[in-house]
């Protein structure tokens, strides 16, 4: 059978032809890459900012305070939110003392702020609560609670959870946030974007990010905080009286507890926890009754421009 004869000039435009509309197709996909992450990135992120702003005013316009400086505070990297939110935390204040212990504080230091029920005798009333100041910058504080306040459930059922859906979230945001804090000083504590990360070696999800006035580490932010906070001798912790007489199981010899962090564990019905040791290697069950809480919030602590160290801001 004969060879079929192939014009080389015919071969050649369709070579052309091929490789014009593989640069073509390469182009479009690179233009198509660029505008979805140029979407997602930029302008979805500045039209919710916008919309966020808007409600701010609308909220401001109406005379809701709380929910003004909310709306301003979880914006704190657009346009004016950070001043505008700090400003109107710190008019509704009935004395300026908390400014200005918050204004002394910095990281290493102890503050106290808010009330809990700790020395397990409700007859006396709740003891101020005591908290480390893990960060600051950018006006604000982070403060996290020296001592393990409560003993509470991640989740109340063992059911695949995240921390966007689980009981816990919500009782700090709730009863704590509304019981350890007065309607004043709750404007004291902006709310914030919290990101949550999965469990890369698990695959269980971090679930939706979400916005906190109140919640409690991930493993990460505890790993960088611990290993670049110079200040943070140790991340066991001791918890309260009131919190064993809650169930909070303690160590015979240490009188330390576990506490919950809100990673992901090994399942996606399982959480990390510091345990009495310190290690944060580890997971159980959200359900789990025993494991203690420590919480941590910012505050407004205007005129702090340097950042030591800035998660979730």
């Amino acid at each position: 059978m004969a060879r079929a004869h192939v014009d080389p000039e015919a071969w050649a435009k369709k070579v052309r032809i091929w490789k014009i509309a593989a640069i073509a197709l390469g182009s479009i996909l690179v233009i198509t890459i660029t505008a979805v992450l140029l979407l997602n990135k930029v302008i979805l992120p500045s039209l919710r900012d916008s919309r966020g702003y808007s409600q701010a005013e609308e909220a401001l316009a109406a005379g809701n305070i709380p929910e003004a400086i909310d709306r301003f505070s979880v914006l704190w990297d657009y346009e004016d939110c950070r001043d505008r939110a700090t400003e109107l935390a710190f008019s509704a204040q009935p004395d300026d003392s908390f400014l200005q212990m918050i204004q002394a504080a910095k990281p290493g230091d102890t503050v106290t702020f808010g009330v809990w029920e700790q020395d397990g005798n409700p007859g006396n009333g709740p003891e101020p609560i005591s908290w480390f100041v893990l960060a600051d910058g950018e006006g604000r504080l982070l403060l996290w609670s020296e001592q393990i306040l409560d003993q509470q459930p991640y989740n109340d059922t063992d059911a695949p959870i995240t921390w966007a859906e689980c009981t816990l979230r919500v009782w700090l945001n709730d009863s704590f946030y509304h019981t350890a804090f007065t309607p004043e000083e709750q404007m004291l504590i902006p709310l914030t974007r919290v990101k949550n990360v999965g469990n890369p070696a698990s695959g269980a999800e971090g679930g939706a990010d979400t916005e906190d006035h109140v919640y409690i580490l991930s493993d990460n932010e505890l790993r960088t905080y611990y290993i670049y906070n110079p200040y943070l001798e140790k991340i066991t912790a001791v918890p309260t009286s009131y919190a064993i007489s809650r169930g909070t199981e303690v160590h015979t010899k240490w009188r330390t507890a576990c506490w919950w962090l809100r990673s992901p564990g090994i399942q996606q019905n399982c959480v990390n926890f510091c345990d009495m040791s310190g290690s944060i290697l580890l997971s159980r069950a959200a359900n789990h009754a025993g494991f203690g809480v420590r919480p941590i919030i910012w505050v407004f602590s205007p005129g702090r421009t340097e950042t030591t160290l800035y998660l979730n801001r």
